[in-house]
């Protein structure tokens, strides 16, 4: 559906549900959710409305959609390539390899491709980091694609995968100035479905002077701004987060991406500032090269995090395998078998409730958009999702947290909305058919050009 056809927003009134709310006030109850013209407007009990259409959410959990805060969407047809990939390789197979060969046409389908394996499982905000910036059309197809999919997307404008070279560690080049017109003629209204924020190298990946210019310039246009730090040894010699903060340019606008190796001095003037971060747990876990999850340091730090998928090429496009594998680095963490920048004593932790919190209303807040979304509080928009509770690998649902964390996947997702519009319903996707057919061609197409051989 493009984002000039009117929308079937439908009265909707979940019954009898397990509602996990993530708001302080109305905390985990079995419940009933009222949703009208796209909003939600009751959460309680014995709840009726004639007008609308109900759902029987029992035996079924209701919470809201996962918030992806840091993917690249644009590798979405080149999905499952390189799961033993080390950063190195990913960097030059992908980024290098195969980035300057696509045409606007490649990224619409890469989008789209994520986007519908975020929706079917339960994914309906992703923060798109974009580095495709190959041209104004390839950001412009990028952005078509969110619309077209009805996920809510905050489209992050990065830099090209031309001469990718030249645009990363240490790089002189200021921030493609193109961000000026998709923020005038593009994605001028914040509080849309499709927004716009900036995806900056900062001073890991760029210089000081260029990383304090183009944090000018994404400050001047209002918009909030993501940076990858903290990103193997390179990251641990930068300190980018503590550069920022000498220069007084730290600020709570700012989303830090995997801190695997920002140091704990660093991830405290992170919150002492207020600024926010995203872990990559199954990326950071899969891909040598990076370092590891910080996040039992960042809790340590006073931050609760975000979470985040990153590339498809290396790890699955879904929330359960980014909480299970943060889960899985913390019980190493617990066994002595951490990573060097985790030797502290007594690191905090966290549990399966704790995730989905980071996985829903912490992404809201990273992305700058809990006003409108996150938690299923009344006035709220409704991003919304349900759980089958009753399929085989969920029963009996003990402990419903531990339940999604541990045993869940995108087919126990039963229902996805959106804005008040159901994308999902009775466990199957609406539209998306076509895309596969696309995505093969697309992928076929890269891997000539580039002189590639396909894997067998």
């Amino acid at each position: 559906m493009s984002h000039n056809q009117p929308h079937n927003k439908e009265r909707v009134l979940i019954k009898g549900a397990y509602l996990m709310t993530q708001d302080d006030k109305l905390g985990t109850l079995v419940g009933d959710v009222l949703v009208a013209d796209g909003r939600i407007v009751q959460v309680g009990s014995d709840l009726s409305d004639d007008r609308a259409l109900v759902v029987d959410g029992t035996g079924h959990a209701v919470l809201p959609g996962f918030i992806d805060t840091h993917r690249h969407n644009w590798q979405g047809a080149l999905r499952n390539l390189g799961p033993a990939w080390t950063y190195q390789e990913y960097r030059s197979q992908v980024q290098i390899g195969l980035g300057q060969y696509f045409e606007p046409r490649d990224v619409h389908i890469g989008n789209l491709a994520a986007d519908l394996v975020s929706l079917d499982s339960g994914v309906t905000t992703v923060r798109d980091e974009s580095h495709i910036s190959n041209s104004p059309g390839h950001s412009d197809a990028a952005i078509a694609a969110h619309w077209e999919s009805g996920i809510r997307a905050v489209f992050d404008h990065g830099w090209p995968s031309t001469e990718a070279e030249q645009w990363q560690f240490g790089s002189g080049r200021s921030h493609p100035d193109d961000i000026r017109r998709i923020r005038d003629e593009v994605l001028p209204d914040d509080s849309a479905r499709v927004t716009l924020n900036a995806m900056l190298r900062g001073p890991e990946l760029s210089t000081p002077e260029v990383s304090e210019r183009d944090i000018r310039l994404a400050r001047e246009l209002g918009l909030r701004i993501s940076m990858h730090v903290g990103l193997g040894e390179w990251g641990a010699r930068q300190q980018a987060i503590r550069q920022l903060a000498e220069t007084g340019l730290l600020a709570s606008d700012m989303t830090f991406v995997h801190c695997c190796t920002s140091t704990d001095e660093e991830l405290r003037m992170l919150a002492a500032h207020g600024a926010t971060a995203s872990v990559a747990g199954a990326l950071e876990v899969f891909m040598p090269g990076l370092g590891q999850p910080a996040t039992n340091r960042l809790l340590a730090a006073g931050v609760r995090p975000s979470l985040s998928v990153d590339t498809e090429t290396i790890v699955s496009g879904d929330m359960f395998g980014v909480m299970r594998a943060t889960l899985a680095y913390q019980q190493l963490v617990l066994a002595g078998a951490a990573g060097p920048m985790d030797r502290g004593p007594g690191l905090p932790t966290f549990d399966a409730a704790d995730l989905l919190s980071f996985a829903t209303i912490e992404g809201a807040r990273a992305a700058g958009i809990d006003d409108r979304t996150g938690s299923l509080t009344p006035g709220k928009e409704a991003d919304l999702i349900m759980i089958r509770l009753d399929h085989p690998n969920t029963l009996p649902a003990t402990d419903v947290a531990a339940t999604i964390v541990a045993g869940g996947h995108a087919g126990n997702v039963d229902l996805v909305m959106v804005a008040g519009e159901i994308l999902k319903e009775n466990g199957v996707l609406k539209g998306g058919d076509a895309v596969f057919e696309e995505a093969a061609a697309s992928r076929d197409r890269l891997f000539h050009t580039a002189g590639l051989p396909l894997p067998a």
